[in-house]
């Protein structure tokens, strides 16, 4: 066996290795812890210079450098060969085996003085090589160095073999193997959000793998992912239990199976949110073995998880199938000693033993009891633990003054190894990795579309759930970690899956629940917190992969809307208009001031109310209210109004009162209406008023009255009218005016009836016209008409005409006409 370290200064240092013990399995990382030494001239190691000469010859003491931080973290190669070199397999051909990682710890133990007798003669002049230093070393797998970190991450939208590429692709340059995906055959769905919290590299890409049944292993220049086995050809072994093998004979000797108590059921539920009132569960079956040695007892294991996201629900199938895998691996698998050196892991191989030669037994078999007798040896290797011993190559180290017997001294040479197997139609499941526990809570900023989160301040980005993205702080070093990593290692792409100018946002969040105190459907809560707002990060259930916003905080950038330390006595709700320089907002806030509280309302613009029933006000005091626009107001129903004592309405400009029915107006005293300017009643239909007392209209300019059809006024009392000026009544047919009683025209000037025909006079009994003069004109026929008697008096002189005569007194001459003839009373006649 050899241990070659990679060295910088030099050719890789040797060390020959006597004892080896070799851990490799499909669950973790090979581990090789061995002790061996280095042949040299020098007695005091370490006194070697830490700087190299590089022109010196490899002998010389400044060649190597053997301090632990120079070997440590250095590639190494572990070699091993066939310990019996006369017996080998037929797949065999004494080939070396190489196992290539990584030193991880390193102790000096010492040096041993080999016997100059055996060697050389002390007297001779030729140094020959006279000290061994024995060291003690620990050899991992490069992955190991995945391990040495511990990195905060979020991956979006994306499935976990994209997570694990990205993941080992930081470390291409130093992994030094090529990575093999080419097992991997199951499809895995891309997820919403993928956490690394507080843990290494080597830690997650393990939970990941192992969580969803996926193993990898590695070789001298490979690693392999898996979720089925890899392709190789099966090794045929002989089994032989002799426990005497004198030979060596490369078999396994012995199999052996060992059982603990395990649960054998499972079950996995969640609540839906489409249906809350049901609990959905998966219940696994019963796994084999445990079935039968426990047939007496059930073991059930829950499991719960919450429903987090809106499009993502939660698998009830996966994981408990893996359990019942799982369990199914450590029921089926066997443990089996060997000497056979160069069996490697996902080797399959056929157990060759007396039981399966008997072809004729076989054959009389039916084909299921072949193929359980195929099943029963046909494996694969899923672990492998090698010890190996070689002290033989210390024995020229023995001083021959000793006297002593080289088999007193133990001096051994030795192989052998313990195998787990699982036979090959089982698929290997790895153990189930606890998540890190998340943190109760942590900080955030919420984010837009662009990492530029000024330009986007006081802004929403949402989806159409009403979720947020989010940049939790926790997680923002890391990115820049990794992005300069990312740079100077010159990724190789075709390996990591990524290119190399590209930005990694590994801490921004897919849109997340926003929790609100009160949430449903029927009763709420709604806020979307906006871009560049704090908010606090919680995780539902402690899992890392479940974050949501549970609330929000100030800060100095965000502070409040409240102006403080001035209004700390406020209460308030308060909403900013939306951009990016906006300064408006909606406010209700409550002051809580002694005898100074109140209730503010603030509408940046609009306010509305909806009141689907009653709505009552009461106010205590003065109400105040001031309408810079136009107030409207519908009542489709009936308004009342009580007022106790004065009412007081100002309008500034027109008044307008629209009454689609009747309306009635009661005024318990005084009704006063001032106009300003004009002032117009309209009434389609009739019009009526009632006046209990007087009534009083002054008009200080014009009256203009317009009466389409009739008019008609009663008047139950006296009737005056006083015209200061002229008075016309202009009639477009007749006018007739009738009194019960007499009827006085007078007038201080004259008394003028004019008419285009004619004018009469006519009444029941007598009519009079007394006037200083009395002038009666006709332009063609004047006459007067009496039915009895008309009489002319001028002083003492009277004319009295009747039907049957006519009598003129004049100067106290009567004359008389009648049917007699004339007659001349007092007088005489003559002729002139």
């Amino acid at each position: 066996m050899s241990l070659n370290i990679s060295n910088s200064t030099s050719n890789p240092l040797p060390f020959k290795i006597t004892k080896a013990l070799i851990k490799e399995s499909l669950e973790e990382l090979f581990s090789i812890e061995c002790e061996g030494f280095f042949e040299s001239l020098e007695q005091d190691l370490f006194s070697l210079n830490t700087l190299t000469n590089a022109s010196s010859h490899l002998s010389t003491p400044t060649t190597f450098n053997f301090h632990p931080n120079v070997l440590i973290d250095q590639e190494a190669i572990l070699s091993i060969h066939n310990p019996y070199e006369n017996n080998t397999l037929n797949f065999d051909n004494n080939k070396v085996i190489n196992y290539k990682g990584i030193i991880t710890y390193i102790k000096y133990l010492g040096i041993n003085h080999e016997s100059a007798l055996n060697i050389n003669d002390s007297a001779s002049n030729t140094k020959q090589i006279q000290y061994k230093h024995f060291f003690s070393f620990k050899l991992q797998s490069v992955l190991i160095r995945l391990s040495l970190n511990k990195a905060n991450r979020i991956y979006t939208h994306t499935n976990i073999i994209e997570v694990i590429k990205q993941t080992l692709g930081f470390y291409q340059d130093i992994l030094h193997k090529e990575i093999d995906y080419s097992n991997i055959h199951f499809n895995y769905e891309e997820q919403e959000l993928i956490s690394q919290y507080n843990e290494s590299d080597l830690d997650f890409i393990t939970r990941l793998s192992h969580n969803n049944g996926i193993f990898f292993y590695e070789d001298e220049n490979t690693i392999y992912f898996c979720d089925v086995y890899k392709n190789v050809k099966n090794k045929e072994i002989e089994y032989n239990p002799n426990i005497n093998n004198i030979l060596n004979q490369a078999c396994i000797s012995s199999i052996y199976k060992e059982q603990s108590l395990r649960t054998n059921s499972f079950t996995h539920s969640s609540i839906n949110a489409n249906t809350p009132l049901n609990l959905l569960s998966l219940h696994s079956s019963k796994v084999p073995y445990e079935q039968e040695l426990n047939n007496k007892a059930c073991y059930n294991e829950h499991f719960y998880e919450s429903e987090y996201s809106f499009t993502k629900s939660i698998d009830l199938k996966t994981k408990p199938s893996l359990k019942e895998k799982r369990a199914l691996v450590l029921n089926e698998s066997l443990l089996a000693k060997s000497n056979i050196y160069h069996l490697s892991l996902g080797d399959f191989i056929t157990l060759n033993y007396k039981e399966f030669n008997h072809q004729e037994e076989i054959k009389n078999q039916d084909e299921e009891k072949q193929d359980k007798a195929s099943l029963l040896k046909d494996f694969i290797i899923i672990a492998n633990t090698q010890i190996l011993i070689d002290d033989a190559i210390l024995a020229n180290s023995i001083n021959t003054n000793d006297h002593l017997n080289l088999k007193d001294l133990n001096l051994s040479k030795s192989y052998s190894n313990t195998l787990t197997l699982l036979k090959k139609n089982i698929i290997f499941t790895p153990s189930f990795k606890a998540k890190p526990k998340a943190p109760n809570s942590t900080q955030g900023i919420v984010i837009g579309e662009s990492k530029d989160i000024e330009s986007e301040r006081n802004t929403i980005y949402t989806d159409e759930h009403g979720r947020v993205k989010v940049r939790i702080n926790l997680y923002a070093n890391q990115e820049e970690l990794d992005n300069n990593t990312f740079i100077t290692n010159d990724i190789d792409t075709n390996s990591s899956n990524l290119s190399s100018n590209t930005y990694k946002s590994y801490h921004h969040t897919p849109f997340l629940r926003v929790a609100s105190s009160i949430a449903s459907n029927h009763s709420g809560f709604f806020h979307t917190p906006r871009i560049g707002d704090e908010v606090i990060i919680s995780f539902l259930d402690d899992d890392i992969d479940k974050p949501y916003v549970s609330g929000s905080l100030y800060n100095g950038a965000n502070p409040s809307l409240v102006n403080l330390p001035f209004n700390d006595h406020q209460t308030s709700l308060s909403s900013k208009t939306i951009g990016v320089n906006e300064e408006g907002y909606n406010e209700l806030t409550l002051s809580n001031i002694k005898d100074k509280e109140q209730i503010y309302l603030k509408a940046q613009k609009d306010y509305d109310e909806l009141v689907q029933h009653n709505f009552t006000q009461r106010i205590l005091n003065d109400k105040d209210s001031i309408v810079d626009g136009i107030y409207n107001e519908r009542i489709k129903k009936v308004h009342t109004q009580t007022i106790d004592l004065a009412k007081n309405v100002n309008v500034g400009g027109e008044y307008l009162t629209n009454v689609g029915l009747s309306k009635d107006t009661i005024v318990g005293l005084s009704n006063t209406l001032n106009v300003g300017v004009d002032n117009k009643v309209r009434v389609a239909k009739n019009s009526h008023e009632f006046v209990g007392e007087n009534k009083d209209i002054e008009i200080g300019a014009n009256q203009n009255t317009i009466i389409h059809k009739d008019e008609i006024r009663n008047v139950k009392g006296n009737k005056k009218e006083v015209v200061e000026g002229h008075y016309d009544i202009n009639i477009s047919d007749k006018m007739q005016v009738l009194s019960e009683k007499e009827m006085d025209y007078k007038s201080k000037d004259n008394i003028l009836f004019t008419s285009n025909e004619s004018i009469g006079f006519e009444s029941d009994k007598n009519t009079s016209m007394v006037a200083d003069n009395i002038t009666t004109y006709a332009k063609t026929i004047h006459e007067l008409k009496a039915d009895s008697e008309a009489t002319i008096q001028v002083g003492e002189t009277i004319i009295n005409a009747k039907p049957d005569c006519v009598i003129i007194k004049a100067g106290g001459v009567e004359v008389t006409i009648d049917s007699n003839g004339l007659v001349v009373r007092g007088g005489e006649i003559k002729a002139e």
